[in-house]
């Protein structure tokens, strides 16, 4: 029997290790986040595209300052699929895969988003292994979920326990997926010129 294949949204497997200065997670959560933002720009910038927004002052474009007028990632992703099916509707041809491309990349965004809301809400402390009679050892700093969250803390355990190289490997898949939803908001800004 082979082990289920991780998906990049997965939460990661816990390193038995973490790390040993906190000042690296803390700037491995900012750097995360600041690339979700990249990302959340990313998406705006195509629901301005899919409701046929000027992109001449793309910063000022009121679509998007009306999609960063919501909060939620759920909901933000829903405003994208639903102006997709409105846009897709009127063109025919490459705009099926184009479609297509969208809502793959939406069904990512969300998976993604679950990821981006632990690391926004986690908290960074040192972790200790326990054994009954055994006196408790640090094994190293992580960010954890917080105790008060029954969602990620039941019946004593934690839902994720992440280390600096478990951010920087979030990082780097939030901006393959910025990179590739900016890529398709270009290939549809080519097509309406």
């Amino acid at each position: 029997m082979t082990e289920k294949q991780l998906k990049p949204w997965d939460p990661r497997p816990v390193n038995p290790l973490g790390d040993s200065n906190q000042n690296v997670i803390f700037n491995a959560v900012g750097e995360a986040l600041t690339e979700w933002e990249q990302l959340e720009n990313a998406c705006a910038q195509l629901f301005a595209v899919l409701v046929s927004a000027n992109q001449k002052r793309a910063y000022l474009a009121p679509a998007i300052r009306a999609y960063g007028m919501v909060s939620g990632a759920g909901i933000r992703q829903q405003m994208l699929v639903s102006a997709a099916e409105s846009y897709f509707s009127r063109r025919k041809g490459m705009a099926q895969k184009q479609e297509a491309e969208l809502n793959g990349l939406m069904k990512e965004y969300s998976k993604f988003a679950a990821r981006r809301n632990e690391i926004a809400h986690g908290l960074v402390q040192r972790v200790f292994l326990t054994k009954r009679g055994v006196r408790p050892a640090a094994i190293g700093i992580y960010l954890t979920p917080s105790f008060y969250n029954p969602k990620k803390f039941k019946n004593e355990q934690l839902s994720y326990l992440y280390t600096s190289s478990d951010l920087i490997f979030y990082r780097q898949e939030f901006t393959k997926l910025s990179l590739r939803i900016g890529g398709l908001k270009e290939k549809m800004q080519i097509k309406r010129r």
